[in-house]
Parts: C-alpha cells; structure tokens; sequence
C-alpha cells in the first residue's frame, strides 16, 4: 500500500532526542492519516543514534532506518530519504526537536490550497548572529541565482507533493542542497509561520565556516557558471552502509 505520509528525517548525533520526535510527530501524523512511514537517515553518528534507530525499527515496521557509510553532510542525507520515501507527501524535518510535529497539519492544510511545496519558517530568529546573516546571504543568493519569489521564504522544516520529490531526485549531484533544486523546478512556494522550539540536546553542527562553505557550494553547483563545472566532484551523493526495514517497490 502506497504511503500517504513520508517524514524524512536526517540524523547527526541525535541521540536523547530521536524517540520524542518519533512519539510526538507519530500522534500528529495520526491524527491525518493511518499510512505513514518515517525515514530515518543516520549520518554516520558518532554517538548511538543508530541503536535507537534499530529499536524504533523493531517497535514499528513504518520506520525505515538508513545508515550512511560515512558523513555526507545534511543536504545528502535528506536526499537519500527523499530517494528511500514513498509517500503522497513528504514532510522534512530535523532531528532535533526544534520543527514542532503541531505544525504538519497546518503545512498540509496549506499544501492542499495549490501549492507544490510548503516551508514552516519563523517570525522571530533565536540563532546566533552568523546564523542570521547566513540565511540572509543564502536567501538573496536563491533570489538572484535560482529566482525565488521575494516574498517567500525557505526552511528545512517543509512538505511537498510527490510530484516534486520526483523531479529533484533525478537531478543527483555529488553535492545536493535541497532548497536550491526545489526552485529549479517549483516557484510554487506557501509559508505558513511557527514557534521554533529551543534546543534540548546538544549544540547545533552550524558554524560561520560551514555556513560559507554551503554558499560557496550552492553557487558552484546550482549557478550556470560553465567554468566551473569540470572542476566539480562527479562522486555518489551517498552510500549505505545498513538499511532497516527496506521497501523498495519490485
């Protein structure tokens, strides 16, 4: 039976909150639909977020748990959900506990007025200063090199058709940024507006250096710059090291 819902969730040493976000966005989830799977990609953790992955797997045959063979990065792991999901609608969000589950009704009820992609983005910023200036730098870059429409706004804490998820999964490039190749195919963008969450566990992997290598990266990757292009890494986006609960249609 084919999955209404598929929430795609990209996971880096997330140990302490991996069940909650599984508990929580499940009761949400369930309140729309009985058909749903989550996908959890482990990003090669350092921790045991995998053990807890395993035993989510054991407990409820709609998890799928993916470890990647090494640390691809974010971006790439949401990619290889998006590649392992089934569903109607693919929801995205972190790892966390900062995407509040109470919002996916809202992002779908938005989704159903036409919309190919729905973001949950905040009113009011809580990261760091760098952090801040980052987004800003990265939303203008999306502005002037991929057309976004102004008045929208983009996050990792979004829903989208199938139809969608379908076209940007046969773009795969060694570096993917999810948002970017969105707006290659869809300016049809809807924002709804939530309460992040703060952090309960750990420190979030974003620092000044990595921020300025992801826009470095989307310029090289996703500009019509031609220069570039030989010099650009031609490798696998990702491998799998384990895959739990597999349901790759035959």
């Amino acid at each position: 039976m084919k999955e209404k819902f598929s929430i795609v969730v990209p996971v880096y040493n997330g140990k302490n909150s991996l069940d909650q976000l599984y508990q929580k966005t499940r009761n949400e989830i369930l309140k729309l639909e009985k058909n749903y799977e989550f996908i959890f990609v482990d990003d090669n953790s350092v921790d045991n977020s995998f053990n807890i992955i395993e035993k989510l797997c054991k407990k409820d045959k709609n998890v799928i748990g993916i470890k990647l063979s090494k640390n691809y990065g974010q971006q790439n792991a949401v990619f290889c959900g998006l590649e392992h999901s089934h569903g109607d609608y693919i929801i995205n969000m972190d790892d966390d506990l900062q995407h509040n589950p109470i919002y996916i009704k809202d992002m779908y009820n938005k989704l159903e007025e036409g919309y190919d992609i729905v973001y949950a983005v905040t009113k009011v910023k809580y990261h760091k200063s760098y952090r801040n200036f980052g987004s800003k730098l990265t939303d203008k870059l999306f502005n002037l090199l991929l057309k976004k429409p102004k008045d929208k706004r983009v996050s990792s804490y979004r829903i989208m058709k199938s139809e969608l998820k379908d076209v940007i999964i046969k773009e795969k490039k060694s570096y993917n940024y999810i948002s970017a190749s969105i707006l290659k195919y869809s300016k049809n963008i809807g924002n709804i507006h939530y309460q992040h969450s703060t952090r309960k566990y750990g420190n979030s992997n974003y620092t000044f250096l990595k921020q300025l290598k992801i826009f470095i990266r989307i310029f090289l990757y996703y500009s019509d710059v031609s220069v570039f292009k030989p010099f650009l890494s031609k490798s696998e986006p990702y491998s799998i090291k384990t895959i739990i609960n597999d349901r790759k249609e035959s």
